[in-house]
């Protein structure tokens, strides 16, 4: 990896940490961060085009709190902000991914993607009604899916884009 790209991961998990922490309190600074993501990425226009992908992964996370699944406490304008710099990860820092076979992208994504949120549930983000066992099991298949869609998306994205691949 550049060092781009593991400036670009530590700083995705600084951005997630902060997210989690703080919640809407640091929304304007999360979207500061993004914003300067824009400044110093190699693909500034190319990346800009992948923020739409931050839809699939939002509205997941939204039709999941109107069936009970997640609870906040208010509407957490922060997690879509995470959820574009999350996207903003599959063509940098975790490019990696679409070099590996699906069945690895959908293991990673039964693994790291539920546990995200058990985490955030263990810093008090989001409540989880069905309890952490039940919610486990419902997004590591979830999760699986999405991590899959998701990279494929950005691939397609960025290679029928007029820009150059990062």
């Amino acid at each position: 990896m550049s060092k781009w790209q593991w400036a670009q991961l530590v700083g995705f998990y600084g951005f997630w940490l902060l997210a989690v922490m703080g919640q809407n309190l640091v929304a304007w600074l999360l979207a500061l961060l993004l914003m300067a993501h824009f400044i110093v990425t190699p693909n500034p226009r190319l990346d800009f085009k992948v923020v739409s992908l931050a839809l699939l992964g939002l509205s997941v996370d939204v039709v999941l709190t109107l069936s009970g699944v997640f609870s906040f406490s208010q509407w957490p304008v922060w997690l879509g902000l995470l959820w574009v710099g999350f996207v903003l990860t599959l063509g940098h820092s975790m490019a990696w991914l679409a070099t590996r076979p699906r069945w690895q992208q959908a293991l990673l994504g039964a693994v790291t993607g539920p546990s995200s949120y058990i985490t955030g549930w263990r810093l008090g983000a989001v409540d989880l009604p069905l309890g952490p066992g039940w919610t486990l099991l419902l997004l590591a298949p979830l999760w699986s899916l999405l991590l899959i869609t998701l990279v494929r998306l950005d691939v397609t994205l960025r290679r029928h884009s007029d820009d150059s691949l990062t």
